[in-house]
C-alpha cells in the first residue's frame, strides 16, 4: 500500500521500497518475481473481488449484517425469538479450542518480561481508556458503553497473531499472550467491568453472575474444543487440514449476532445517527494509536526483548500488535450478557464493537505495512557501498 506514497523520493528509498513490497508478498503467500519482459496479465475482476472477499471475509461480512439489518429486521427478529446466539456464541468458541495449538507456544515461555508486560497492558492497563471514553459527550449513551465494554476485553483471537506474522515478529510469543489473556479475561472482565461501569455511568453489574456466565458461554466452549483436539488425533488432523473452513464457519456464526441486535434495536425505532457513528468510530482510532504508542514507548523504556536489535524486533512487534487490540466475539458475548442492564438499545452497543475492530484491523495493517519498508531500507543500507551497518 506505501507503493503510492513513496513516488518521487531518490531511487536508493524506491529500492528499498521494492525490496518491501517484495517481502510484504511474500508474507502474504505470493511472489516478487523481477526480470525484463512483459509482466503477465494478472486474474480478471470477478477473481481479484474473490481473492479480496476471501481475505476480508470478516470485515466485509460485519459491514455487510449492519447494513442488513438496517434495511432488513425480519429474519434478525426470528433468530432473537428463537435464541440462535446461545448456539453461535458456543460455536465460535469451540471453533477457537479446535484452533488452538498449544506446543506452539513452548519456544515463547522464556520470554518472561514481555509475557508480564503483555497481559498485564491486556487486562489491567488498556481497559483505563474506558474511563475516558464513559465521559465523552455522544449520543445515544449505549454508543460509548458499548466502547468502553470493548476497551475491557482481552486480545483478539487471530488478527493480532495474523499481523504478527505479516510483521516478521515473533508469532509465538503473540500467539501464548492470545491464548492466555483470553483465558485469564473470562476471569478479569466481570470485575473490570464491574469497576469500570460503576465509577463511570454508576451502572452497578454484579461481578459473579457474569462469571459464571462467561465461563459458561466462553470458558467451557473452548476447554471442549482443546480437549477435542489434544485426545482425538483425528480431530486435529481434520482441523489444520481444514483451517480455513473453519474459520469461515467462524465468522458467519460470528456476523449472526450483531446481525440480530442491531436488527432488534432498529425493529424498535432506535437509530445512532450518522454523526455519533463518526464521532465515536473517531474516538476508537484515538484510543487504539494511544495504545500502540504507549506500548511502543513502554516497551522500549523496560528494553524489553533483550540487547539482540532483531530479536528484540521481533518480541515488541508482537506484543505493541496483541496489547493493542481487543476481540469482538467475547466483548458482544458480554454486551449479550448486560441486556437486561441496557434495555431496548442493546443493539446499539454492538455497532461501537464492529467499528473498532474494524479501525484496529485497518490502522494496524497500515503499522506491520511501515515496518516492512523499515526492514527493507535497514536491509538495502546494510548492502550498500558503504558496507554493513548496525541495525536500530
Amino acid at each position: 500500500e506505501g507503493a503510492a506514497r513513496l513516488r518521487g523520493g531518490d531511487r536508493s528509498w524506491a529500492a528499498a521500497h521494492d525490496r518491501g513490497a517484495a517481502v510484504a508478498v511474500r508474507a502474504a503467500g505470493g511472489s516478487a518475481a523481477g526480470g525484463a519482459g512483459p509482466a503477465p496479465s494478472g486474474p480478471g475482476p470477478l477473481a481479484r473481488a474473490g481473492r479480496f472477499l476471501a481475505s476480508n471475509f470478516l470485515p466485509v461480512g460485519l459491514v455487510a449484517a449492519t447494513a442488513a439489518a438496517v434495511a432488513c429486521q425480519g429474519p434478525g427478529l426470528v433468530f432473537a425469538r428463537i435464541g440462535l446466539q446461545r448456539f453461535t456464541t458456543a460455536g465460535i468458541f469451540i471453533i477457537s479450542g479446535l484452533s488452538m495449538r498449544g506446543g506452539e507456544t513452548a519456544e515463547a515461555t522464556r520470554a518472561v518480561g514481555a509475557i508480564a508486560y503483555g497481559l498485564a497492558a491486556i487486562l489491567l492497563l488498556t481497559p483505563l481508556a474506558a474511563f475516558l471514553v464513559l465521559r465523552m459527550p455522544v449520543q445515544p449513551e449505549a454508543l460509548v458503553l458499548g466502547l468502553a465494554v470493548f476497551l475491557c476485553m482481552p486480545t483478539t483471537l487471530s488478527s493480532g497473531i495474523s499481523l504478527t506474522t505479516l510483521a516478521r515478529g515473533n508469532t509465538a510469543l503473540a500467539l501464548l499472550l492470545t491464548v492466555a489473556s483470553n483465558m485469564l479475561g473470562v476471569l478479569s472482565i466481570p470485575f473490570v467491568l464491574s469497576v469500570v461501569l460503576g465509577a463511570g455511568m454508576g451502572v452497578r453489574i454484579p461481578p459473579w453472575p457474569m462469571l459464571l456466565s462467561l465461563i459458561r458461554s466462553v470458558l467451557l466452549p473452548v476447554v471442549l474444543g482443546v480437549a477435542l483436539r489434544t485426545f482425538v488425533p483425528a480431530v486435529a488432523r481434520a482441523c489444520d487440514a481444514n483451517k480455513a473452513r473453519l474459520s469461515t464457519l467462524s465468522t458467519c456464526l460470528l456476523i449472526t449476532v450483531p446481525y440480530t441486535q442491531v436488527s432488534t434495536a432498529v425493529s424498535k425505532g432506535i437509530s445512532p445517527g450518522l454523526v455519533p457513528l463518526v464521532q465515536i468510530t473517531a474516538i476508537a482510532v484515538a484510543v487504539h494509536v494511544v495504545y500502540l504508542v504507549t506500548n511502543a514507548g513502554a516497551l522500549a523504556a523496560l528494553r524489553v526483548g533483550g540487547r539482540d536489535a532483531e530479536k528484540a524486533r521481533g518480541v515488541r512487534r508482537a506484543v505493541i500488535l496483541v496489547a493493542s487490540q481487543k476481540t469482538l466475539p467475547i466483548a458482544i458475548t458480554v454486551l449479550q450478557r448486560m441486556g437486561a442492564y441496557l434495555g431496548e438499545s442493546a443493539g446499539l452497543s454492538v455497532i461501537p464493537c464492529i467499528s473498532a475492530h474494524l479501525a484496529q484491523i485497518i490502522v494496524d495493517s497500515f503499522l506491520v505495512s511501515h515496518w516492512n519498508l523499515q526492514d527493507a531500507l535497514r536491509a538495502s543500507s546494510a548492502e550498500g557501498p558503504g558496507g554493513p551497518s548496525k541495525a536500530v
